[in-house]
């Protein structure tokens, strides 16, 4: 099967690896963007699979602007980071075939082989088994989950980690230490942390803030890390070296297990 593909918000740099993607593999694929010669209904109106490519906020909005036009048999889906809200939206607005799906890298990416995407199942097997196949076929890791499940992980995955990143950016810019003398200084450790928030910083801030925002499960986990820090300041502050050392190897238990082997990446 080589549907028509239509991808709403198809101008945006996933938009345009997706429409690579289902050309390399026959699919005709429209898009509809802002200045498109097509309108994002029109797109909807002549596709079998539309996906939705736009940012978070957006996804219920223009989902409820295309899905009157689709086709009874064709399979309504998203690119989002987030899953329980377009989810829900696209199953509220579309009673034929839905499908969540977050692709885990990112427009920089030249292949799909060896990379990992997410389903979540809407409504319907038909499509959500083609694209389980496609995604296989093509060398992806696919991994089936809930909406629930999916956030509950990403808001560690990325809220967590995109979370921690910012703020390191953030002292580093409110302690106003020269970023030369940090270089000069850098233990490997540090320096693959600068590069990692120094990669995070030039990016799409819109999306990063979007991350943040719209995951309700980000909520939980950084309350956790705030009361991680008030733990450990506290053995800090009380210059605890003993207790200190408990809570590193507790934590190294639950991470390493007995053995100490480093954990799967």
């Amino acid at each position: 099967m080589k549907p028509v593909v239509g991808i709403i918000g198809g101008m945006g740099q996933m938009g345009r690896w997706f429409q690579r993607f289902f050309q390399e593999r026959g699919c005709t694929v429209l898009l509809a963007d802002l200045d498109t010669p097509l309108t994002s209904p029109e797109v909807a109106a002549r596709s079998e699979l539309v996906l939705i490519s736009v940012p978070i906020p957006r996804v219920a909005e223009v989902v409820r602007e295309v899905a009157p036009h689709l086709r009874p048999d064709a399979c309504l889906a998203d690119l989002t980071s987030v899953k329980q809200s377009p989810l829900a939206a696209m199953l509220a607005a579309f009673p034929g075939e839905v499908v969540g799906t977050h692709p885990l890298f990112g427009p920089g990416e030249e292949s799909i082989a060896g990379r990992t995407v997410v389903l979540c199942r809407g409504r319907g097997e038909r499509w959500f088994t083609w694209l389980h196949d496609l995604f296989s076929a093509a060398g992806a890791r696919v991994k089936v989950t809930t909406a629930t499940e999916h956030d509950r992980l990403m808001a560690v995955v990325q809220g967590l980690a995109h979370f921690m990143l910012i703020a390191l950016g953030m002292v580093l810019r409110d302690l106003g230490v020269p970023p030369r003398n940090l270089e000069d200084f850098a233990t490997p450790t540090f320096a693959t942390l600068k590069r990692l928030t120094r990669h995070l910083l030039t990016q799409d801030a819109q999306l990063y803030a979007c991350i943040q925002l719209q995951n309700p499960a980000n909520r939980v986990v950084l309350r956790a890390l705030e009361g991680a820090v008030a733990d450990i300041l506290y053995f800090i502050q009380r210059q605890d070296a003993d207790g200190l050392v408990r809570l590193i190897s507790e934590i190294k238990l639950h991470l390493l297990g007995n053995s100490g082997n480093q954990p799967d990446s």
